[in-house]
């Protein structure tokens, strides 16, 4: 959806009258909020990234479990979810690139 909106700004007029003008501008509000969500879903992301780090660092776990399991049933058969967390380094830039 593209609305046309008076923002206010006010532009130098060249005529030899005071009056200001105002610039008129479309916006689409779906292309904000897609860009929105995504400035969202970034900071989401470089934040879970951080817990991740510090928990496999052994700063948020008395435990420091690197491993996590979920099981759950659906249409009658049961499910295991099993996630297990290492810390690497690699030596490769084209990985280093991919993983970003």
């Amino acid at each position: 959806m593209k609305i046309q909106i008076n923002n206010n700004r006010k532009i130098s007029n060249t005529d030899s009258n005071d009056k200001a003008q105002y610039i008129n501008e479309e916006r689409d509000m779906e292309l904000e909020n897609i860009v929105g969500n995504m400035m969202i879903a970034q900071y989401q992301v470089d934040k879970l990234r951080s817990r991740l780090s510090e928990r496999i660092s052994g700063y948020g776990s008395a435990s420091n479990k690197k491993a996590s399991a979920h099981m759950f049933r659906h249409n009658d058969k049961w499910y295991k979810v099993t996630i297990k967390v290492d810390e690497t380094t690699t030596h490769y830039p084209e990985v280093d690139e991919d993983v970003k």
